[in-house]
């Protein structure tokens, strides 16, 4: 039987949906391509998955204030003579969504896969999260699946069997939320896939007010969250095609109000294509195209108000491999953006524009511990005064242990 190789845990959490957010991003003019460039170089994927110790982190600029942030850890040791513990911590704070979550997992091995279980922990009780696991496969193997059932805010309901305090105030779910996930991931030698689909169910919340006297609000929310890429290999190019799809909704006003309860739905999705060749004389070349679609809708009393964006974006990047633990890139990142809005606005926004951007960087290598830095120089005039260039920095870190 083959095993799983420490994989990252094929779920989110409702902190993952109730952060996520679309307008918010118009607070920096160039977010996509700031986020392009926070991805860590391709080349280190194998390494990262394939590990049972290794941390990254990957960071950027957003805005002359904000500083953008994505790290993971995971850990796996013996449990016993067949079982693993494991260990993983993600970190996420951006304009999408912000979260901590650190999850403790156990599994143990059977006849057809392994099962497990995983402890979320937070400050506030209510929040705590448990899963239950499936899987079968490794990090090498033809076909890996991964299948989730998450019971997410378990410890939520203590309020109606415990005088005990959860929290700060009684926020009791009349609708409790859990998340199914499911991670499918085939390998062969010259293209792979990989599958990863999540969906919190709808929940509805009764939240006290600060005191007494104030009216209860209803909270409601759900959301979904997938991942679909391949890539293939033949006569020196290789091919990537990437699909990304968020979406999310959530209402919160005083129980029975005439109003209106506040909806917010957002969605955001993406597609996206590369191809990749070597070159003469240590070179490899890389274009790519991604075509990006955000929406949000805001109902009363916030709204009615709507936001709309498109995104459509070209990239080219040259790579020269100055030595072999040390590698060169020169690239440029264009971004038509679209944009639509109706009703009330409830965030600013730069509207239809143009973003461009040439960016140079160095990938090095030193033992097990891979480094990129990034530098990103604007092309074309900004809305706001920027002093001499406006350059934005980038900056990667993987050590596997």
């Amino acid at each position: 039987m083959l095993v799983l190789c420490a994989p990252d845990l094929a779920r989110a959490g409702t902190e993952e949906f109730s952060t996520f957010d679309i307008a918010r991003q118009e607070e920096d003019d160039e977010s996509l391509l700031d986020h392009l460039l926070t991805r860590s170089p391709r080349s280190w994927g194998d390494a990262w998955e394939r590990s049972t110790l290794a941390f990254r982190t990957e960071q950027g600029c957003l805005t002359s204030g904000q500083w953008l942030i994505h790290s993971a850890l995971k850990v796996e040791t013996p449990l016993g003579d067949k079982a693993q513990f494991g260990v993983f911590l993600r970190q996420s704070q951006d304009d999408i969504a912000s979260y901590d979550y650190l999850d403790l997992s156990a599994r143990f091995p059977t006849r057809v896969g392994r099962l497990g279980a995983a402890f979320r922990p937070f400050h506030d009780k209510s929040r705590q999260d448990f899963a239950l696991m499936w899987e079968t496969g490794a990090d090498t193997s033809a076909l890996q699946i991964q299948a989730v059932f998450g019971l997410e805010d378990l410890f939520n309901n203590l309020w109606a069997f415990r005088q005990t305090r959860v929290g700060d105030l009684s926020e009791p779910y009349v609708k409790h939320p859990f998340e199914p996930a499911l991670r499918v991931v085939t390998r062969h030698p010259h293209w792979r896939t990989n599958l990863e689909m999540q969906y919190l169910t709808p929940s509805t919340q009764r939240l006290s007010g600060d005191t007494d006297l104030d009216p209860r609000r209803i909270s409601t929310l759900w959301g979904t969250l997938a991942h679909a890429s391949v890539e293939y290999r033949a006569k020196g190019f290789a091919w990537e095609a990437l699909s990304r799809n968020q979406q999310a909704f959530s209402s919160a006003a005083p129980e029975g109000a005439p109003f209106g309860d506040n909806g917010n739905f957002r969605r955001q999705w993406s597609v996206e294509s590369a191809v990749r060749h070597p070159l003469p004389r240590r070179l490899s070349a890389e274009a790519r195209v991604l075509y990006q679609d955000r929406d949000q809708h805001h109902s009363p009393p916030t709204g009615p108000g709507a936001f709309g964006a498109i995104d459509r974006t070209l990239g080219a990047e040259l790579q020269w491999e100055a030595l072999p633990r040390l590698t060169a890139r020169l690239g440029g990142l264009y971004d038509r953006i679209s944009v639509a809005r109706s009703g009330l606005e409830f965030r600013p926004s730069y509207g239809t524009r143009t973003e461009s951007r040439a960016y140079f960087g160095l990938v090095a290598r030193f033992g097990s511990v891979a480094l990129s830095i990034v530098e990103g120089i604007e092309l074309d005039p900004e809305p706001y005064d920027v002093w001499g260039v406006h350059d934005k920095g980038f900056f990667h870190l993987q050590a596997i242990f």
